[in-house]
């Protein structure tokens, strides 16, 4: 065999274990990517598990209250709030993920709602507004129902989550009233040395008291919101 063909052989050799190391190598590759990949998918479940709680298993509620009487009467005529509560399995459980659908569905469908603002003066000087909304349709029971509206900190009659449960509302036959926060409104001024605070109920409990005296005979809903 001539030197040229040893040297040609050696070449091949080479050439051909360095192919060998490349397969073996890509082959390594591709393995710790599914491996990583692996661990990411994992982690990612994890992630989104813990986020929709959806490992949560359904609890009573637990009540708080100083009349201990009042509380057993009000139990009494709403005993579905006594059973333990099941949410709606893919978002119910997580409130991080209602503020996210929440805010997706608000950039495709805003109602808009008509009413008229009414505004109260308080003992201590401050303003307080609430917008009122009659019902569209007529509501099953034959009835006059009103729901009191509370905002989350910081929102009011404008914000578009509670639009949306106006319009629903008052399809469904229910009168509406909201309460504006002290300060959320820029067409309200305010006129004392406080804003709302949810430690003080005077502001809610005022808008109440203005309802019942316009409608006497109405069957009222009071419904709270943290958003």
């Amino acid at each position: 065999m001539s030197h040229q063909e040893e040297s040609g052989d050696q070449e091949t050799g080479v050439l051909r274990r360095g192919l060998e190391s490349l397969e073996s190598f890509s082959q390594s590759m591709e393995q710790r990517v599914e491996m990583y990949a692996l661990v990411l998918a994992a982690i990612c479940l994890c992630v989104l598990f813990k986020i929709l709680n959806v490992n949560n298993s359904p609890e009573k509620s637990i009540f708080y209250c100083a009349n201990q009487k009042f509380l057993e009467e009000f139990l009494k005529r709403a005993p579905e709030l006594a059973e333990p509560y099941i949410p709606t399995r893919f978002w119910g459980f997580s409130g991080h993920l209602q503020t996210i659908i929440q805010g997706v569905i608000s950039r495709l469908h805003c109602p808009l709602v008509n009413g008229h603002r009414v505004s109260l003066k308080l003992t201590d000087g401050a303003t307080v507004t609430y917008d009122l909304y009659h019902a569209i349709e007529e509501h099953p029971d034959q009835g006059d129902f009103t729901l009191c509206i509370c905002p989350g900190i910081g929102n009011n009659s404008e914000s578009v989550y509670i639009r949306r449960v106006v319009y629903n509302a008052q399809l469904n036959g229910y009168r509406v009233c909201v309460l504006n926060h002290i300060g959320t409104l820029a067409t309200v001024p305010v006129t004392s040395p406080r804003i709302f605070m949810y430690g003080n109920t005077a502001d809610y409990a005022a808008m109440i008291k203005d309802v019942v005296r316009r409608f006497p005979n109405t069957t009222m809903v009071c419904v709270g919101f943290s958003m």
